[in-house]
This record gives structure tokens, C-alpha cells and sequence, in this order.
């Protein structure tokens, strides 16, 4: 078991500057713990003493290799002071850590990744500060330098930032392993290159070495997936790739709305611009969004995982099943279902769902985005127990089997419809629980409901199909009534038929 040790220091008075008598604390109490002479002096004058048996343990645990030492303070960096404890075994974080630490959190881009190390770089390309908005270098390294990173990187934090996880064995992605394997020397020419966004980038030019701090691969997973699992990456050391490495500035304590606000849109230029070898689909380049993390965690919290980058859950199963996280829904369906629930809007509703390209667009997004994590959960509670009950109704009556999948976002929105007629309270705890339950359940009166809606829709078909083949003379195809708004939007009178109100009414 690792202990860590925390020194702070929080003052009413947090944005100035941190004083000389804090560094003067973190000296005594670094050689507290490293000279075991001054432990007896350290216990009797620094420590209270109901404290002191405690800390005698501490010092056990870090003479036994067990404990780590910390400092943090709410204030800013001392840059004179600091020099005098940079060679302590104490880690020291101000108030540009906390803040650094916090948008990151709120980003989903915690924890930090360990440095990565680039070796054999000769050159460096680096763009004139003067004409670039954020440090920017390019090098062309060695590929194995990332299979090595990675081996090691069990979670991919590495890729916390990449719109998209590994899409497997794409017929791209299997030419990049092969250019890897049999034609190393060919690879820095025929890619597209890798993105990374660090904290820092220092570079080591009588090692030839640069060192990456916090690096986040943004462009670049299919590259790299695919020669960390090609057979024997070993026998392609001479393999490089073209990396641009840029460094987001740390965020400072003052105007901190301005800076995060600024910062995010930074990096997502930079995801949305960098190239890709693969098509990239436009629910890929949201992934990362602040509407999209707050999904992510909102549904963390119901011990669900929300799967924002294609492949992730395939990906992250094991480790996420193994602390009790089951699969939640993903993106793409999920934006769907929340189209779907917008039905009285002009440019959403079942029609638009059936196109999920275009809910990723300017407005229709913004709309979808102000949906609350708790109405998107129980949107996607509402699906599962919609499935359960038209899957069971399928083996019952052949029309609906028949129908099933082309009316699916037609009958959720009128679901929705129906259960607003009677009064349901979208975001409500009343409206969770109620759906947890029959998503347990499968209640017959749920069933009835179901069945009372398609066949409404039948119904509804059955009069435009006649009204189609005396104009056409060619029936009318659930396919083409389904994805036409003068035909579906009919089904949404401005007052719900009593039946479907009665009907909704029972399962509330």
C-alpha cells in the first residue's frame, strides 16, 4: 500500500504569491522524514501532540518506501523560492497545479500522464513564437519510442483527448501496420503524422532526446494503435513518424472563465483541423465536448458507462466491468433518442433522428445540447424498455416485426408525446424511478401501451398507403413514409387521441 502525505497550506488570501516562509516549511518537513536525526526536534516543535504517534507511522512507511511527500498551497508559484527546494523528495503543487488540475478533471482529461521520452532527434522545427498562438515544434520520431510509452499506458490515457479510440482493423489501418513492418524507411513520408498537446516540451540536444510533459495524443490513435499491435514492432526501429507537438499554456489565476473557455477552444480546433487517414464521422468530433463529458458523468453516476468514442467500450470492458460499471449508450443513438424527444421542434423530431449527420450541425445541435443529463438518462431508460416490449410484441404480430425498425424513432417520440399528454415530468426523480422499474419489470400494462401506439401508426399508414396508390398507383413504402415530414408530423396533432392519453395515463 502507497500513503501519501500532504503538507497544505490555505490561506483566506489565496492569489499572491507564495511566501518565503512556505518554502522554508516544505524544507523542514522534507528533512523530517529524510534525516531521521531531526525527527525527535520536528515531532516536539512543529507537530500538535495528539499527532505525533500518527506521524511516527508516517515515517516508517517512507523509510520503508511506502509513503510519498506533497506540499499544496491556493497560492502562485514562487519562481525564486522554488529553486531552493527543487532537489526535494517532496512534491509541490500551487495554485496553477489545483487550477491546471481542475480543468482537466472537468475536461475528462485526469489523471496526468507520466512524461513521454522521444530519443534519437536530430532536428527540431519550431514555429516563431511571435507568429503562432501556442508553442508548436514538429520532429520526425521513432515509432517504437510510442510502442514502448504504450505498453505501459494499460488504460490509454495517452488518447484521453482523441476523438476516437482504435476503429480495429479498417483496411487503412492494416496498410499502416503493413508500412511499419516491411517498409520502415517508407513510413515517414507515406503518414499523416501524429498531433500531441502537452503541458511542456523540453528538448535535450547533446542527448538528442525530447522530453513531453503530460502529452495527449489528439491525432494520430489509428497510426499508433496499428503498429503497437503489429507482429514484432521490435524489427522496425527505423520506422519515424512526423509529430507536431504543441503546448497549451498553463492556466493562470486570473480571469480563469476567460482562459478555460479559451483553452477548450484551442483544442478543439485543433482536433476538428488535424488530418485523418480515416473517415472521421461528425459525432467523432464532439466527443469531447463539455455537453458530452457532462453526459459522461452523469451517467458514471448511475454506475453506466457513456460510450463517447467508437470502439471504447470494446476497449475498456474488462477493466470497467471489474468495478461494477455496466454499458450505458453511445453517442450516436443516444443524440437520436434526444432528437426523437424533440418532436414539436422544426428542425428535430423522429424525421431528423433518422439522420444522425445532420444533428451534429450548428442549431440542431445547440437544441440537443440543452437537453439535462438527467432527462438524456431517462431517454435512454425509456429505449431499453421500449426494446424489451416491441422485441416481445414482434414474436406476436407479424406487422409489427415487419415495421419495427423503420418507425422505431416514430413510435419513441410518440411514446414521449404521449406521456407529456399525461403529465409526465421529464427530469423528474418520480419519472427515473418509474422507468427504472419497468425496464426491471415489463409490465403488461407497458405492453398494452406499445401496442395502442403502433397501432395507431398502422392505422394512420394504412389511410395514406390508399390515399398514395389512388395517385401513384404503387404503394406507399414504410421506408418513404417514415423519413417524410408531412407524413409522420401528422401523427402529432396539436391534442393526443384519449385513448393514447388514457393509455399513458396507466402506466404513470
Amino acid at each position: 500500500m502507497q500513503h501519501h502525505i500532504l503538507n497544505t497550506k490555505f490561506t483566506e488570501k489565496y492569489n499572491s504569491t507564495a511566501p518565503p516562509a512556505f518554502y522554508s516549511e516544505i524544507t523542514a518537513f522534507w528533512q523530517a522524514f529524510k534525516n531521521k536525526a531531526n525527527r525527535s526536534n520536528y515531532l516536539a516543535n512543529l507537530v500538535r501532540k495528539e499527532l505525533r504517534q500518527r506521524y511516527s507511522k508516517l515515517f516508517d512507511y517512507y523509510d520503508e518506501g511506502h509513503a510519498r511527500l506533497y506540499f499544496l498551497t491556493n497560492h502562485k508559484r514562487n519562481d525564486t523560492q522554488i529553486q531552493a527546494i527543487k532537489n526535494y523528495d517532496v512534491e509541490v503543487f500551487h495554485l496553477e497545479d489545483v487550477l491546471q488540475f481542475m480543468a482537466d478533471y472537468v475536461e475528462n482529461a485526469m489523471p496526468l500522464t507520466p512524461p513521454l521520452l522521444l530519443t534519437g532527434i536530430s532536428n527540431i522545427l519550431s514555429a516563431d513564437q511571435s507568429e503562432t498562438e501556442v508553442p508548436t515544434s514538429i520532429v520526425f520520431a521513432r515509432l517504437t519510442d510510442f510502442v514502448a510509452y504504450m505498453k505501459d499506458d494499460q488504460y490509454d490515457l495517452l488518447f484521453n483527448r482523441n476523438v476516437r479510440l482504435w476503429l480495429g482493423n479498417t483496411q487503412v489501418n492494416e496498410a499502416i501496420a503493413e508500412t511499419f513492418q516491411k517498409h520502415p524507411k517508407e513510413f515517414a513520408y507515406s503518414n499523416n503524422g501524429i498531433t500531441i498537446l502537452c503541458e511542456k516540451h523540453v528538448s535535450h540536444q547533446g542527448k538528442h532526446e525530447i522530453v513531453i510533459t503530460n502529452p495527449r495524443v489528439v491525432n494520430g490513435s489509428q497510426t499508433l494503435h496499428s503498429v503497437r499491435d503489429a507482429a514484432n514492432p521490435a524489427a522496425s526501429k527505423s520506422a519515424r513518424v512526423m509529430v507536431r507537438i504543441i503546448e497549451i499554456p498553463p492556466l493562470g489565476s486570473n480571469n480563469l472563465p476567460q482562459q478555460v473557455k479559451r483553452r477548450k477552444e484551442i483544442i478543439r480546433q485543433i482536433a476538428l483541423r488535424s488530418n485523418s487517414q480515416n473517415n472521421i464521422k461528425k459525432w467523432d468530433l464532439v466527443s469531447n465536448d463539455d455537453f458530452q463529458l457532462e453526459l459522461s458523468r452523469h451517467f458514471r453516476t448511475k454506475k453506466l458507462f457513456y460510450e463517447r468514442r467508437r470502439r471504447e467500450w470494446t476497449e475498456r470492458r474488462t477493466a470497467l466491468k471489474s468495478v461494477k460499471i455496466s454499458r450505458g449508450p453511445e453517442l450516436k443513438r443516444l443524440t437520436q433518442l434526444i432528437a426523437a424527444y424533440y418532436w414539436d421542434n422544426k428542425t428535430l423530431g423522429p424525421v431528423a433522428a433518422k439522420n444522425p449527420a445532420l444533428l451534429f450541425e450548428g442549431g440542431r445541435y445547440d437544441e440537443i445540447t440543452r437537453t439535462s443529463p438527467e432527462t438524456a438518462y431517462q431517454l435512454f431508460i425509456l429505449d431499453g424498455v421500449l426494446g424489451r416490449q416491441v422485441n416481445q410484441l414482434s414474436k406476436e404480430k407479424q406487422y409489427i416485426r415487419i415495421s419495427a425498425k423503420q418507425m422505431k424513432y416514430t413510435l419513441f417520440a410518440l411514446i414521449v408525446r404521449s406521456l407529456e399528454a399525461a403529465n409526465a415530468e421529464w427530469g423528474s426523480d418520480t419519472l427515473t424511478k418509474l422507468l427504472e422499474k419497468e425496464l426491471d419489470e415489463q409490465s403488461p400494462k407497458w405492453r398494452a401501451f406499445v401496442k395502442q401506439i403502433i397501432d395507431y401508426v398502422r392505422d394512420a399508414f394504412a389511410i395514406e398507403d390508399k390515399l398514395y396508390r389512388k395517385r401513384q398507383g404503387t404503394p406507399l413504402t414504410l421506408v418513404n413514409y417514415f423519413k417524410s415530414q408531412g407524413y409522420v408530423g401528422r401523427l402529432f396533432p396539436n391534442s393526443m387521441p384519449q385513448k393514447l392519453r388514457s393509455a399513458a395515463k396507466t402506466v404513470l
